[in-house]
């Protein structure tokens, strides 16, 4: 048997999202049980690493459809810095593995106020056990190999998904049912883009990702993805805030990723890349 990964997890992503989708009251009942006991009015997501990025990805879908605030902090700030929590709160803290003690010191933080401490996870059987007082899964099943890649998109669209069934409007499930489809696309697109551009990628020194949006949480994760993976500088950046001084430091040399959402903002994203490409040609529009 050949060892896995970590495209062998990616590939499956497409997968598990339609699985998800199909099955999404069931994935999501526990969670629309915590919430049929109080009203809502904000979503605290309490997450780090990829997880963190992976609400980033999920933030504008689910304030649109279920009318909720969002907000987005890592266990760290929450725990000694920012852990206010008012009635209307739904507070939810993640981590796939089921074994950061970050997350585990935000729970416990939590159950301190005297609040119901759910916890997100790949792994109810983890740590976490002994400390949330409800535990759920989110969809994402075995990722074993390497850092977390199928983890960022079933956490994301779980939000969705919850997002949804929430709000009643099961009309948006076809949206997601075309995203899930299109991640299969963009897996063979991307491995082809990497192939066209492998020699600049493969002699990279610093990278920036840059993002706004929905897309603020894709460069998140890509930024972090290339600091895990090949070990080099890579910094994340809002559109704007790129060239609010990052900017200044370019030279031929640096590699610039830009991720464009397809939305009101894309001709500014065009702008500014093609403001970077006079500079560098190692600058890319996604």
């Amino acid at each position: 048997m050949n060892k896995l990964i970590m495209f062998d997890y990616v590939k499956e992503t497409p997968n598990v999202l339609k699985t998800n989708i199909e099955q999404y009251t069931t994935l999501v009942d526990p969670l629309m049980k915590e919430v049929q006991q109080k009203e809502i009015k904000r979503i605290l997501l309490v997450a780090s690493g990829s997880s963190h990025n992976a609400c980033y990805c999920a933030r504008s879908f689910v304030e649109k459809v279920s009318g909720l605030e969002v907000r987005i902090i890592t266990p760290y700030t929450f725990t000694y810095y920012e852990n206010d929590i008012e009635e209307n709160d739904l507070v939810l803290v993640v981590t796939q593995s089921g074994l950061s003690t970050n997350a585990i010191e935000a729970l416990k933080i939590i159950k301190k106020k005297e609040c119901r401490a759910i916890c997100l996870t790949g792994n109810k059987n983890s740590d976490v056990k002994d400390v949330a007082d409800v535990v759920i899964e989110y969809g994402v099943g075995e990722e074993l190999v390497g850092y977390v890649t199928k983890g960022v998109s079933s956490l994301a669209l779980f939000l969705d998904l919850f997002a949804i069934a929430y709000s009643g409007k099961t009309e948006y499930l076809d949206e997601l049912k075309k995203a899930a489809d299109l991640n299969e696309e963009m897996i063979d697109q991307a491995t082809n883009f990497i192939q066209q551009h492998y020699k600049n990628f493969s002699s990279m020194s610093w990278v920036y990702s840059c993002g706004a949006g929905a897309n603020y949480g894709t460069a998140l994760e890509s930024a972090l993805k290339m600091g895990e993976t090949i070990h080099i500088p890579s910094c994340c950046y809002e559109i704007e805030e790129y060239i609010h001084g990052p900017n200044l430091q370019l030279t031929p040399q640096y590699n610039v990723i830009f991720f464009d959402g397809n939305d009101g903002a894309s001709r500014r994203v065009e702008q500014v890349y093609k403001a970077t490409r006079k500079v560098t040609n190692r600058a890319y529009l996604i």
